[in-house]
């Protein structure tokens, strides 16, 4: 997770600019849902909402990351996201995990995993903090066998109408990152992989052939095997008639 972070924060400025990593060989964690589908709720651990403080200077807050304690979201904070406020010491930013239901993008696009509520206030005030400046979101969202398509980040500032942002899919970690000029609710959304990105009986078809393909260059290469194994043997058997046929001239 540090590493993805890491890579996400230093191309903050632009997602396409970032590559995905990879996070070791251990197996995902299990994610954590607040309403987990049937066949998970047994095992399923609740997740917890989190609550971080952002220092607050003379030109703005600090530059600071902070990741929930399942770590399921991170959120990158440059120098600067809030401005100063007479009397303010610090922000507090909350992040409460609410039911992935809530959200309702638009078509294709189908919620995976939890929406959050990101929200900030000044302390001791209590005043609303809005962001000054852009500020980035990490989001972890489940590894499902039906979702083979890709992902983004949906925002919303009540719930009620939702925008897919620019977003940075690291679907080998199942990791999204996107970045964002408000706070409010955010999701990750998948969307069906299209027929020639390799989805469906296309996937199916592109597999096949790609076996077909290494058993024919299998095949290809055991030939070659043996007509070099004859060619070898062919080529001995007749040098071994040439000397035969010297030593009977000698004698």
């Amino acid at each position: 997770m540090v590493y993805a972070v890491t890579a996400l924060w230093s191309g903050h400025l632009s997602p396409l600019a970032r590559r995905p990593l990879l996070d070791g060989l251990a197996p995902p964690t299990a994610y954590r849902w607040v309403q987990p589908p049937p066949e998970l709720a047994a095992t399923n651990q609740k997740p917890t909402p989190n609550t971080f403080a952002v220092k607050l200077g003379s030109d703005g807050s600090k530059t600071a990351v902070f990741t929930t304690d399942d770590a399921q979201v991170t959120l990158i904070l440059p120098a600067g996201s809030f401005a100063s406020a007479d009397g303010q010491r610090d922000v507090e930013v909350r992040v409460e995990p609410l039911a992935g239901a809530i959200a309702h993008p638009d078509e294709p696009l189908h919620v995976v995993g939890n929406t959050y509520l990101v929200e900030a206030t000044y302390r001791p005030s209590g005043d609303v903090a809005k962001l000054a400046s852009l500020a980035t979101v990490v989001m972890v969202y489940p590894l499902l066998a039906n979702d083979h398509g890709s992902h983004a980040i949906i925002w919303s500032k009540t719930a009620d109408r939702w925008k897919a942002l620019e977003t940075d899919d690291l679907p080998s970690i199942q990791q999204a990152g996107a970045d964002v000029r408000e706070l409010g609710y955010v999701s990750v959304a998948g969307q069906p992989a299209s027929p020639t990105a390799g989805g469906g009986s296309s996937g199916g078809g592109s597999s096949i052939a790609t076996i077909a393909i290494v058993a024919g260059l299998i095949v290809l290469a055991v030939i070659a095997a043996v007509l070099l194994r004859r060619g070898s043997g062919s080529g001995s058997r007749e040098r071994s008639r040439e000397l035969e046929e010297q030593r009977r001239r000698r004698r």
